[in-house]
C-alpha cells in the first residue's frame, strides 16, 4: 500500500505518459490535421472529376446523336441544331478548363501529400529516438534504483557488522585486561622462580668449580710428569700464571686432532662462538635469538645459562678485559651488553638502520663500536647510553677489530679495510683486496691482521707495512657465508678457518700451508675460536652443531 502524501506508481506512471504525449503530440497535431483535410479534399476533387468525366462522355454521346438527327433530318431543323451544338461545345469546353484546373491541382495537392509525408517520416523519426533515449532513461533510473537498494542493504550490512566488531572490541578489551593482570601475576611468580634458579644455580656453580680444580690439578699431575713434551710443560707453566694472575699467556699453542665432545648448542645456526678472557666459560650466539654460556667439565661442555632480549639472530660476541660483561650484534638493528653476574641486559644500542654484523668493546669497557649493514660505524658511550659519533663508512661492514683506545678496523663488501681513528670522520688508510671480507681478526702482539675474502683465501696484513705479507689458501677451503670467522692461535703461529665443506684448516703461518685438516661437521662450519691457553678449538656449523677439539 502506498503511504500518505505518495502517488501511487500507476498513477504516477499515467501521468507521465499523458504528459509526454502532450508534449510529442502537440508540434504534429497542426501537420496531421492539414494532412486529413488535404485527403478530404483529394478524395472530394477525384471523385468531383469522375463525376466530370462521365458528363463529358454523356454530353459527347449526345453530340453525336445530335449530329446523326441533323444530318438525317435536313435543313428545317439546322438552325436550332447549330445552335444547340454550340452551346454544347462551349458548355464542354468550360467543362475541359475545369478539368484541366482540376488536374493541376491534384498535382499541387499531390505535391503537397508527398512533402507533408516527407515531414511526417523526419518527426517520426525524432519521435522514434525521443522514445530511444526515453526508454535509456528509464532503464538507467531503474538500474539506479536497483544500485540505490543494493547500496541501502549493504550499508545496513555494514551497520551490523559495525556493531558486531564494536561488540566483539569490547569482548576482547575484557579478556586482554583479564590476560594483563594474569600477566601481572606471571611476572611475579617468574621473578620467584628466577630467584630460586639463580639460587640453585649458585650452588650447582661452586659444586662445578670444585670439580673443576679437581680436574685441574689432576691435569697439572699429568703435565709435570711429562717433562719431555716442551709444548706440555708451557702450557702448564700458563696456566699456573692463569691461577694466579687471572689472564692466560699461551707460549705454545697445541694443534687438536680429535673432537673431544660434540654437542647441538643452538635451535639453528650458530654465529658465532668466543672463549672468554680467563678462558673458563665460552658463549654462543646463534639465529634462535640467544647467547648461551657454557663451560668446559671432564671433557664435555655445560650449560651454565642462557641471555635473552635479542629480537633476531646474534651474530657477533665479545667479552670485556674483565669477563664481567658480554656484548652481542644482532639481526635487529641493535647491540646488547649483557652482565654475567646477574645474566641480564644492562644495554640496549639501537640506532642502526640495518644489520649489525659486528660489534667490540673499545678500550675499556665504557665504549662500544659497532658495524651495520647500514654501511657506518656507531661509537657508543655506555656511561651516557647514546651514540656518541657516527661514521660513514661507504659500504657494508662485515667485521672490525680494535687496535688501540681510538683506532678501529673494519672489513667491509667493497672488498676494503679500512683503518679508522674514531677522532676523524674520514679513514687513515684503506688496503683494497681481491673478495669481500667476511672476518677480521687481530694477531695476540697486535702487529698482524688476519682478513676472511669471499675469494676462498685468508690474507694476513702486515699492520707494520699496511700490506698483504701472505696469503693462505687450500684447494678444497670454500668460505662458507659472508659472516664466517677466521682467527689467529692464542701464541700467533697459526690460523684457523671453517670451510664449506665442514672441515676445519689450520694453517702455519710460518710456512705459509696447511698444517692440519679436522673433519667431523657435516655442514658449512660458520665460526670458530681457540681457547687463550692454546688448548681447545670450538667450532659451530649452520645446523645447530658445536664441537669441541683438542689433542687429549
Amino acid at each position: 500500500m502506498a503511504t500518505a502524501g505518495v502517488v501511487p506508481w500507476k498513477e504516477n506512471l499515467l501521468l507521465q505518459l499523458k504528459c509526454r504525449n502532450m508534449k510529442q503530440k502537440q508540434p504534429f497535431e497542426g501537420l496531421i490535421q492539414s494532412h486529413s483535410k488535404l485527403f478530404e479534399n483529394a478524395t472530394f476533387l477525384k471523385s468531383k472529376n469522375v463525376h466530370l468525366t462521365l458528363e463529358t462522355e454523356k454530353l459527347k454521346e449526345e453530340n453525336l446523336s445530335l449530329q446523326i438527327k441533323v444530318e438525317s433530318g435536313g435543313g428545317s431543323g439546322g438552325g436550332n441544331a447549330g445552335e444547340k451544338n454550340s452551346n454544347l461545345e462551349h458548355k464542354l469546353y468550360k467543362l475541359q478548363e475545369e478539368l484541366t484546373e482540376l488536374h493541376r491541382k491534384r498535382s499541387e495537392n499531390a505535391q503537397q501529400i508527398i512533402d507533408l509525408n516527407t515531414a511526417l517520416q523526419e518527426k517520426e523519426k525524432e519521435l522514434q529516438a525521443k522514445d530511444n533515449r526515453l526508454s535509456d532513461a528509464t532503464a538507467t533510473e531503474l538500474a539506479l534504483k536497483n544500485a540505490i537498494k543494493n547500496l541501502e542493504h549493504t550499508i545496513m550490512e555494514l551497520e551490523a557488522t559495525n556493531q558486531m566488531l564494536k561488540d566483539e572490541h569490547q569482548a576482547l578489551q575484557l579478556a586482554f585486561t583479564a590476560l594483563e593482570e594474569k600477566y601481572r601475576k606471571a611476572q611475579e611468580d617468574n621473578r620467584e622462580l628466577v630467584e630460586r634458579w639463580m639460587d640453585a644455580k649458585s650452588k650447582d656453580a661452586d659444586k662445578l668449580n670444585a670439580e673443576n680444580d679437581y680436574v685441574m690439578r689432576k691435569r697439572q699431575a699429568k703435565l709435570q710428569k711429562d717433562l719431555a713434551d716442551a709444548a706440555r710443560e708451557s702450557v702448564n707453566i700458563a696456566e699456573r700464571q692463569s691461577s694466579v694472575m687471572g689472564t692466560p699467556i699461551c707460549f705454545n699453542a697445541s694443534l687438536p686432532d680429535k673432537a673431544v665432545y660434540k654437542f647441538d648448542a643452538h635451535d639453528g645456526e650458530v654465529n658465532a662462538i668466543r672463549w672468554s678472557p680467563s678462558g673458563t666459560t665460552f658463549a654462543t650466539g646463534g639465529t634462535d635469538r640467544k647467547i648461551k654460556l657454557w663451560e668446559v667439565i671432564a671433557g664435555k661442555c655445560e650449560s651454565k645459562g642462557f641471555l635473552t632480549g635479542s629480537n633476531q639472530g646474534i651474530t657477533s660476541l665479545d667479552f670485556d678485559h674483565e669477563g664481567s660483561l658480554i656484548l652481542g650484534a644482532s639481526n635487529d638493528f641493535a647491540s646488547r651488553v649483557w652482565s654475567l653476574d646477574d645474566q641480564r641486559i644492562r644495554h640496549t644500542l639501537t640506532g642502526h638502520s640495518g644489520k649489525v654484523l659486528a660489534a667490540k668493546f673499545l678500550g675499556d669497557s665504557s665504549k662500544v663500536v659497532s658495524g651495520s649493514h647500514d654501511r657506518t660505524l656507531k661509537i657508543w658511550d655506555l656511561h651516557s647510553r647514546a651514540c656518541v659519533k657516527t661514521i660513514f663508512a661507504g659500504s657494508s661492514c662485515n667485521d672490525l677489530v680494535t687496535l688501540h683506545g681510538t683506532n678501529v678496523v673494519s672489513g667491509h663488501f667493497d672488498k676494503r679495510v679500512r683503518f679508522w681513528d674514531t677522532r676523524s670522520d674520514s679513514s687513515t688508510n684503506e688496503i683494497l683486496l681481491q673478495g669481500r671480507l667476511t672476518s677480521l681478526d687481530l694477531s695476540p702482539d697486535r702487529s698482524s691482521l688476519l682478513c676472511s675474502t669471499r675469494d676462498d683465501t685468508l690474507k694476513v696484513i702486515d699492520l707494520r707495512m699496511n700490506q698483504v705479507s701472505k696469503t693462505l689458501y687450500a684447494e678444497d677451503f670454500k668460505v662458507g657465508c659472508d659472516w664466517a670467522r677466521a682467527v689467529f692461535s692464542p701464541d700467533g703461529s697459526y690460523a684457523l678457518a671453517g670451510s664449506n665443506d665442514g672441515a676445519l684448516f689450520i694453517w702455519n703461518l710460518a710456512k705459509s700451508k696447511v698444517e692440519k685438516v679436522l673433519k667431523d661437521h657435516s655442514h658449512a662450519v660458520i665460526a670458530c675460536s681457540w681457547h687463550p691457553v692454546g688448548t681447545y678449538v670450538l667450532s659451530g656449523e649452520r645446523q645447530k652443531k658445536v664441537v669441541l677439539w683438542s689433542d687429549f
